[in-house]
């Protein structure tokens, strides 16, 4: 896997093209969820399971197949980009407050947070509980999301 890559969001449906043939009785939507942003300004998480979430549908009708992703509008994803750089602490990577200090104060921000705040980022799964579908990880935080339009609702 190359984390250098950011994955592009497509938001608005887009019709795939099919080689071979989709089952006519084939009807329904498919949700997926994984990390999609590996770099965020001159920052890069450590972990693949650090980056940020894309959500991905894939709807059948007819034979057709319609795809759609879109980032989770997280707080850790409207963080990270407000300030062009990874600042809410995943996993595998360690955010500092300050990039510019030195190895010392690195040490200490690290020594002093090694349970840092929970990152919102729900990258992991997808479930659904009633009529309503979260973004999940491995954290005590959910992001409802729109099943249709993958868009970012209450955590």
């Amino acid at each position: 896997m190359d984390y250098s890559k950011n994955a592009t969001e497509r938001p608005e449906p887009f019709k795939a093209e099919v080689k071979g043939a989709i089952p006519n009785w084939l009807q329904g939507t498919l949700l997926r969820n994984g990390p999609g942003i590996f770099s965020v300004g001159e920052t890069s998480y450590e972990h693949w399971f650090d980056g940020m979430s894309l959500l991905t549908s894939f709807s059948f009708s007819d034979g057709e197949m319609t795809h759609r992703s879109r980032f989770l509008r997280s707080d850790t994803y409207n963080a990270n980009m407000g300030e062009n750089r990874i600042v809410v602490s995943e996993m595998g990577t360690m955010a500092y407050p300050d990039p510019s200090k030195n190895f010392i104060f690195k040490a200490i921000t690290f020594l002093n947070h090694t349970v840092p705040d929970f990152t919102d980022n729900g990258s992991s799964n997808i479930i659904k509980y009633g009529d309503d579908y979260f973004a999940t990880s491995e954290t005590n935080y959910i992001r409802k999301i729109d099943p249709v339009t993958l868009e970012t609702q209450d955590k």
